[in-house]
């Protein structure tokens, strides 16, 4: 770990090889960390689909074939969508990505909603282009190279103010696909809801909410529709209004992040979910972080 604050992302495997680092100190601005970290994000999330084998093509191109531009911006055509997903269409779709392996196809479904959501402009995620985000210098600040330590492996560690998160692990012969996944998952799930919360934006409050609109509903298309429905309310507006602490940039990331909790409570997956991932496979183990980098050896006593 460094001694000063700073965030660093490496990943050595098979033909992807980056390093990037960004100080985070008391200078660098919070929306320039909150990028760096949506970055780390977007990598970390993608990947862990397309390490277990799922072919996001084809599920992209038929994602465009069942949405319509009439859905873009609006959060009723999600039914729609969701209706669509447990067609036989979708399902022949889904088996096609992941070469008729059924294990994975809860994982396909999960990212062929991403998909569709994507392209209706659902926000559910701090995105490069979200107003917060606006004049960030993250391309002037950020220290790109190659992953530098022996062997294959994926590192990621955070040193920030009171937020320190440490998340290492190597990549050998023996180590499955599901494993990676899980790792990439973790560190998605790390860098998340940090990353509104160093913008500005009152997740707790926003938790709070969510957690008051969906009590102990379970998954269903009815429940879905009254998510939906509070996610547009008069109370979410004020919700997310007092979450932005008067930061009218903030009103957009504010809105992503209330729909995602939503989505969360309700166990709606567009990610890949590591409880889900440890139901499909009995024999997973979540890495646990190690002392020493990916890759490198030990050293002698």
């Amino acid at each position: 770990m460094p001694d000063s604050d700073s965030i660093d992302f490496m990943a050595k495997y098979k033909e992807w090889n980056i390093s990037s680092s960004m100080p985070a100190t008391d200078s660098t601005a919070t929306k320039d960390i909150a990028a760096f970290l949506a970055y780390v994000r977007e990598e970390t999330e993608l990947k862990s689909f397309t390490v277990l084998g799922i072919d996001m093509h084809i599920l992209d191109t038929y994602a465009a074939r069942i949405t319509r531009p009439e859905q873009k911006g609006n959060h009723s055509g999600i039914i729609e969508i969701y209706k669509q997903l447990g067609s036989p269409d979708s399902a022949e779709a889904i088996m096609k990505s992941v070469n008729s392996k059924e294990e994975l196809a809860p994982f396909a479904k999960a990212y062929l909603l991403r998909s569709c959501l994507d392209r209706t402009g659902t926000l559910f995620y701090l995105q490069k282009n979200s107003r917060a985000l606006a004049g960030n210098t993250l391309s002037r600040t950020i220290k790109q190279g190659k992953a530098q330590f022996e062997g294959e492996g994926i590192s990621f560690m955070a040193k920030y103010k009171s937020w320190v998160s440490i998340k290492k692990m190597g990549i050998y012969d023996n180590t499955k696909p599901e494993e990676i996944s899980a790792h990439l998952t973790q560190i998605r799930n790390a860098v998340d809801r940090k990353s509104f919360a160093i913008l500005g934006v009152n997740v707790d409050r926003l938790d709070s909410y969510a957690a008051q609109v969906t009590g102990s509903m379970r998954k269903s298309l009815a429940n879905l529709q009254k998510i939906i429905e509070a996610a547009s309310a008069a109370q979410a507006a004020k919700e997310i209004e007092e979450s932005c602490m008067g930061n009218a940039a903030l009103k957009e990331a504010a809105q992503a992040y209330l729909f995602s909790s939503m989505f969360r409570n309700l166990k709606v997956d567009y990610y890949v979910n590591t409880d889900v991932l440890m139901d499909v496979f009995p024999g997973l183990k979540i890495p646990k972080p190690k002392g020493r980098m990916p890759g490198q050896k030990k050293k002698k006593q």
